[in-house]
């Protein structure tokens, strides 16, 4: 009668679960450098044919736009908000978003809009435009082709900039907003549009989760400067956020990224980097305590018109060597998600959702009350009374 060898299968066993765990542990001390292998298209920008562009005359090519058919004049929100929004594409088959993608049309409508467009509606009209962003993989490495990607991405955002201010009247202030991606096109829209007369209209520019350098604003954005209080205005907020367990990411934020200064793409290393904390509004060092942290939202498939409830004083904040420190948030919806490349993704929530909010509509209402902007004509005549005549006083003579 066979009898099994016993022994040899628990050796050939135990070698397979020890190959197993082996296995898993490379993996996991490889993730990063796996996900980016996965996320490369495989073929030069150079040799790529790019997606259709979006037409911005079109509603189906923005994320978010008013009803063009209501006078601004009627609404209570006076400004005009134009968001960039951030990266949801990783990349695998193309260098840049594909327009016709509807999983991340989907995922723009479900999770970014709620997230990083809403809070901002009670500063004013909401513009966000789709446009044919860089994939993930195109912010992993500084390859030419990388930077080509990020630039035609750019070139959207630019154009859909420029069909919002067709139907952005002069009286109006500007809010910009742009995070992780979108804030480097928001760099690129403020030096390209804002060294000029439009510069007057800018109640506040948002540059959030992509480095600014200090030095910008003697060079491609020497015409502005950053917010030094919560009340100023025509001025700049950037901040890039990290808790105690984003070593990785902050150390790629500050050492390896890329930001334009005004002609082509450079490096960010060994530059110091604009840190406005959003708990205090200032560029101070100092520790600002969860008390003052007025809200953050994980906010998924909302309808537009649904406004999430802030989960207050989730976190302290803490500008340092240009980084902002946040103390992990004690909600697990606000934290970063544990998975393959989820230190690249554009997270699921906003922490900052409330703080920003508030801050925005401050801003254009500030600006407003400083009375530099033009003033429609129908507001001019509003504290006028205006009476019907009848019969007309005066006489015309009788010609012969």
């Amino acid at each position: 009668m066979f009898k099994p060898n016993l022994a040899k299968y628990r050796t050939a066993i135990g070698i397979t679960g020890t190959l197993l765990i082996v296995s898993l542990i490379i993996t996991y001390v490889y993730r990063d450098d796996i996900f980016q292998t996965i996320q490369d298209p495989g073929q030069p920008f150079q040799t790529y044919t790019p997606p259709q562009a979006p037409d911005y005359t079109s509603l189906d090519s923005w994320l978010a736009r008013p009803d063009l058919g209501v006078d601004p004049f009627t609404l209570t929100s006076k400004g005009d908000v134009f968001v960039v929004v951030p990266s949801v594409y990783r990349g695998g088959s193309h260098w840049n978003l594909p327009s016709d993608d509807l999983k991340r049309k989907g995922k723009l409508q479900r999770i970014v809009r709620p997230n990083y467009v809403s809070p901002y509606g009670e500063a004013g009209r909401l513009f966000a435009p789709y446009y044919r962003q860089a994939s993930l993989y195109a912010f992993m490495t500084n390859r030419e082709d990388a930077q080509q990607a990020q630039d035609f991405a750019y070139q959207d955002v630019k154009r859909a900039f420029q069909q919002f201010l067709t139907q952005s009247p002069p009286e109006r202030p500007i809010v910009l907003v742009g995070h992780n991606q979108g804030a480097s096109h928001v760099q690129r829209l403020l030096a390209d549009f804002f060294q000029g007369d439009l510069k007057e209209r800018l109640a506040v520019a948002y540059v959030i989760d992509h480095p600014l350098p200090l030095d910008a604003f003697s060079g491609s954005l020497s015409r502005l400067s950053p917010c030094e209080t919560g009340e100023q205005t025509q001025c700049v907020v950037a901040f890039g956020s990290f808790t105690p367990k984003d070593s990785v990411i902050a150390e790629r934020f500050s050492e390896k990224s890329l930001v334009h200064n005004g002609r082509t793409y450079e490096a960010i290393t060994n530059r110091p980097t604009l840190c406005i904390n959003p708990l205090l509004w200032t560029q101070s060092e100092d520790y600002a305590p969860e008390r003052l942290h007025l809200g953050g939202v994980a906010a998924e498939g909302l309808d537009p018109d649904m406004t999430p409830a802030p989960l207050r004083n989730q976190t302290g904040a803490q500008c340092q060597d240009g980084l902002l420190y946040v103390d992990t948030p004690r909600s697990k919806s606000l934290r970063r998600p544990l998975k393959i490349g989820g230190k690249f993704r554009t997270l699921p929530s906003n922490l900052f959702y409330e703080d920003l909010k508030q801050d925005a509509k401050r801003r254009v209402d500030n600006l407003l009350a400083a009375q530099i902007l033009p003033e429609r004509a129908g507001a001019l005549l509003d504290d006028f009374d205006v009476q019907e005549i009848k019969d007309s006083p005066v006489t015309i003579p009788d010609v012969d």
